[in-house]
């Protein structure tokens, strides 16, 4: 008549076994993500997310006590290949925007140091709205990194970089065109 409630009671309970179980092999979970991890930072994020999709497909009956074991092995793997994924899609992140530290060497044909080249660029640069020129001075002539210009007009460092890809696209059409 009350099913619901002794689904909750078996829940507690399952939860309580599973919690049991990770006691009695924290030390080889522990190991094992050691040996998965790229750093040591992720190895705490990669138990915590095994405690909880253990916890969860024991709960959802996808798991019995009896398969812990290598399902909690499985998704340390899998949680690992995954985590290894995200760093390697940021560090091609940081990688590109590190590229763009040197506004000299990156911008190459706008400063060349032709007197004519120099005229157009400056003229470019005022044609543009107030806050793209203000970023494209600070970058080019101040030789300052993104971060730096970010700190000084306290903007995000994504927004310094928009404006500053957006006033770089309309300089190059006016000066190349």
């Amino acid at each position: 008549m009350f099913s619901f409630l002794s689904g909750k009671s078996s829940d507690d309970r399952l939860r309580q076994q599973c919690l049991e179980w990770f006691s009695a092999h924290r030390v080889q979970l522990v190991t094992y993500a050691r040996q998965q991890a790229d750093a040591v930072t992720d190895i705490e994020l990669l138990l915590a997310t095994v405690v909880t999709n253990v916890t969860r497909a024991a709960c959802e009956g996808r798991v019995s006590i009896e398969e812990l074991h290598p399902y909690a092995l499985r998704s340390i793997f899998n949680a690992a290949a995954r985590l290894r994924e995200q760093n390697v899609r940021r560090r091609r992140t940081e990688h590109s925007y590190s590229e763009m530290e040197n506004p000299m060497t990156e911008h190459a044909a706008l400063t060349d140091g032709s007197d004519d080249r120099q005229l157009q660029l400056r003229r470019a640069v005022q044609q543009l709205c107030a806050e793209q020129a203000e970023v494209v001075t600070m970058r080019i002539w101040d030789e300052l990194a993104f971060t730096d210009i970010a700190a000084r007009l306290n903007l995000p460092e994504s927004t310094v970089r928009s404006r500053y890809t957006a006033a770089l696209k309309q300089i190059k059409s006016r000066i190349f065109t």
